[in-house]
């Protein structure tokens, strides 16, 4: 049981790197500069599909974790559950705003705010790391 916990916490930990690393990724791919809108449409359509596995990898092994412990709940996981929720609902509410302005072909409104949601969503995911330590 144990080594398959630590498996688990190592699964949950590259996987939250690797949203991490996806976020900054996917920050860099709506901020560029593409010489077509289509390119940059089909960046942004072929990238989200592993964007969101990730995060839906990020929740099962969190909750995968949660079951090995138990359910025995403590702030931290209740930070970590809002957290996802946060960013759930930022990832959401940006792919609405990725097709308004697809059918409106303004993307420079679209670039502001993917801006906004991406960096929200990055300081949301290491929150709980953060907090952890002072509380």
């Amino acid at each position: 049981m144990e080594q398959s916990y630590h498996f688990f916490i190592a699964l949950h930990l590259y996987s939250l790197y690797a949203s991490g690393f996806l976020m900054f990724f996917y920050l860099i791919l709506t901020q560029g500069n593409f010489k077509t809108e289509f390119i940059f449409i089909r960046r942004i359509r072929l990238f989200l599909p592993i964007y969101y596995t990730f995060l839906a990898f990020m929740l099962f092994t969190g909750f995968l974790l949660l079951a090995m412990k138990k359910f025995q709940m403590s702030l931290n996981f209740w930070l970590m559950i809002a957290s996802w929720i946060l960013i759930l609902a930022l990832a959401i509410f940006h792919f609405i705003q990725f097709k308004k302005a697809r059918r409106i072909r303004r993307y420079i409104a679209f670039r502001w705010m993917s801006f906004l949601i991406l960096f929200c969503e990055m300081l949301l995911l290491f929150l709980p790391f953060v907090l952890k330590k002072y509380l």
